[in-house]
């Protein structure tokens, strides 16, 4: 072969790259011969695939060749049409709106049919694939979603010791997800809590989330909950409820990052402490309404690394919603409280690989507060969830801030390589302090705890999660009962799944 002739109708094909022109130019000066042809045309083949375009036909027509000029063939592949086949519980007409990369007559690359799978596979009960067909015309090609779907119902059960000590430590709960309402692939839950002798504490919880389009989703939320406290100068029942509606708006939304805000209102009511680590029961309700503003970012890394930020803010718009939204109110739960607030909380979290065996994960929160606020606002101490070896909300701040560092072995996983379980080990180290604003009388103004021990993580496919861990506290705080905990919970998962 002497040399390079282009004749292609697209300024952009990969025809005019470099990487086509270096696979052209490795043969220029060679031997015609059939090996050396068949060699080039797979060349150019892997090539487009290697860049991102796994559909092109590359030809070599029937010819004559004395001059030393090769005629090669390039098809690049457009889509002729775009399907969406009937799953058995969700329809192809609702998934529409999440195709909007592969549209007809463009060429087809991974990237935008690996970015319409990611969309349509956010909800866990259907599982959508890509296949491609040859289309009507010559040149063309039909990319099909094909779906595979179960009975868009799940249900769970599970333990954990998260309670306090006036309505029993343990908790048991029971769920039910449903994950098709209204026939637009929302998110309906239900879960029933109570404690161990269903008795102190029962409680009920639905929310529902509606994903509207990639750039929003909206969500609203209920609950009841109703105590009866073991505490002997209380003789009367606790009741407490809210409901919230939320809207989120997606700024990025990919494999690898997910970066949103939201904002949102919460109404509540409340005639108690109890859940919160207080032993007060009030004849009375207090009501308070909140709006809220957060954002999120998460980046996803290789091997189970990632990084998590939040941060949410909250304000009371002052009093006078109900007849029970006053000061007045608010301070028969807490006293030198009122519903003009405002305050934000912080959460850091991160996952690192260290060197190829060893993991390490740092966590942070931190909140800050206008003024004193209702004992559900504050930030808690203790419990799995902040420092290990206390009681849940064995100490409640109006500001303060918690961190926590785990190190162990790599999350180790076994079992079938397409469903397989996890197991994680580790140790860790847990510290924090909170203050309360302008304390009175018995109240404790700061506080600082700080615990050390062990715990372990297993998950059996994706139908049971339990986690596990022990630790020693080394600061006393009053009135704790112990600064030595065990903290275990477990789920199990029953429903039908995508394989």
């Amino acid at each position: 072969m002497l040399g390079i002739q282009h004749d292609f109708d697209d300024p952009t094909s990969l025809v005019y790259g470099n990487g086509v022109q270096a696979i052209l130019n490795r043969n220029i000066g060679g031997t015609v011969t059939l090996r050396r042809l068949n060699q080039m045309s797979r060349d150019i083949i892997s090539y487009y695939r290697k860049c991102g375009q796994p559909v092109v036909d590359v030809v070599i027509p029937e010819q004559k060749i004395t001059s030393g000029v090769v005629q090669i063939v390039v098809t690049e592949s457009r889509i002729g049409s775009v399907k969406i086949t009937d799953g058995c519980h969700f329809e192809a007409e609702d998934l529409c709106r999440w195709v909007e990369c592969t549209r007809r007559g463009d060429k087809i690359y991974e990237s935008k049919l690996n970015n319409d799978l990611f969309w349509l596979n956010q909800n866990p009960f259907r599982r959508v694939s890509v296949d491609m067909r040859p289309g009507a015309t010559d040149g063309t090609t039909d990319v099909i979603f094909d779906i595979d779907d179960v009975c868009p119902i799940r249900g769970y059960t599970g333990y954990e010791d998260t309670g306090v000590r006036t309505l029993g430590l343990e908790r048991l709960y029971a769920g039910m997800i449903y994950g098709n309402a209204f026939g637009k692939g929302g998110i309906l839950s239900y879960q029933y809590t109570a404690d161990a002798e269903f008795y102190r504490l029962n409680a009920h919880s639905v929310s529902y989330a509606q994903p509207v389009n990639r750039s929003y989703s909206w969500n609203a939320y209920g609950s009841w909950a109703g105590v009866s406290p073991t505490i002997p100068t209380i003789n009367q029942d606790g009741e407490s409820w809210q409901v919230g509606l939320g809207i989120t708006h997606h700024l990025q939304k990919t494999q690898w990052v997910d970066t949103n805000w939201s904002i949102g209102a919460d109404f509540k009511q409340t005639n108690n402490n109890l859940e919160f680590g207080g032993q007060q029961v009030q004849n009375s309700a207090a009501d308070f309404l909140q709006l809220r503003l957060s954002f999120q970012h998460l980046r996803r890394g290789c091997r189970d690394e990632y990084g998590l930020l939040t941060l949410d803010s909250y304000v009371g718009p002052g009093s006078g919603f109900t007849s029970d939204h006053n000061t007045a109110a608010f301070n028969t739960i807490r006293a030198n409280t009122t519903p003009d607030y405002f305050y934000t909380r912080l959460r850091a979290e991160r996952m690192w690989n260290v060197r190829e065996d060893w993991q390490l994960m740092g966590r942070f929160v931190g909140q800050l507060a206008s003024e004193r606020l209702l004992f559900s606002e504050t930030l808690g101490f203790g419990g799995y969830d902040s420092i290990r070896g206390y009681d849940q909300r064995v100490y409640s701040g109006d500001d303060g801030w918690f961190a926590s560092l785990e190190f162990g072995p790599r999350t180790k996983r076994f079992g079938c390589c397409s469903d397989p379980n996890t197991f994680r080990a580790f140790t860790f180290l847990d510290m924090g302090g909170g203050s309360v604003q302008d304390a009175l009388p018995g109240e404790v103004s700061d506080e600082f705890l700080i615990s050390a021990g062990l715990g372990m993580r297993l998950a059996i496919s994706d139908r049971i999660s339990m986690r596990a861990s022990y630790g020693h506290g080394f600061e006393s705080v009053p009135g704790a009962e112990s600064r030595d905990r065990v903290h275990i919970g477990i789920v199990s998962l029953f429903g039908p799944r995508v394989r």
